[in-house]
Order: structure tokens, then sequence, then C-alpha cells
């Protein structure tokens, strides 16, 4: 299945590892080029025990694929998650910007 995540912080990139080593084709979106960069380069970001080998294993084996570009994130999946964070308004109420 494809699948495309957005947002590769603590729950996306989680989510994306473990299902490209399901054997699920993932694109990764994140609007940060500096943490895609470092991702393509097997710098992770987090910390959660056996990640690194999961993402860099699926990462050389194409089932994981980091960009920046929407587009091909949306052209990309079947399957589109969000884990991206959602800070507060000024009124406590969710900002969707």
């Amino acid at each position: 299945m494809n699948v495309t995540v957005f947002g590769v912080g603590y729950v996306g990139l989680v989510q994306a590892a473990i299902l490209a080593d399901a054997g699920h084709h993932v694109v990764c979106v994140d609007i940060d080029k500096e943490k895609v960069e470092n991702l393509k380069k097997g710098v992770i970001p987090i910390y959660e025990p056996g990640l690194t080998p999961i993402v860099e294993e699926n990462y050389k084996a194409g089932r994981l694929i980091f960009t920046t570009d929407v587009k091909v994130g949306v052209e990309a999946g079947d399957i589109q998650f969000i884990a991206v964070g959602t800070p507060p308004d000024e009124d406590g109420s969710a900002n969707l910007k």
C-alpha cells in the first residue's frame, strides 16, 4: 500500500517507519527542510529504541521517502496521515493553520 505521512516528528516518524517496515511504501512530508535533509542522511531527530535502524533500512530499500514537497506526498498516498502539531489559539481552541 502507498501511504503518506505529513509531519515527521515523534508520532509521524515512528508511524511511517513501522508502516515501511511492514512493507508499505511511505512518503514522509515535512515543512522543515533541515529535518528532511538530516533524515535522508540518517540523522534521526528523536530517540526511540530501535528506530534508527528501522528508518535507515527502509530508506535504503526505497520504502521510506522524505520530502518537503506537499504535492509529491498528496499524489503518492492511497492513505494520508496527518501527524502535525496543533498549537492553541489565544482562546485555547485548536489553531488549524
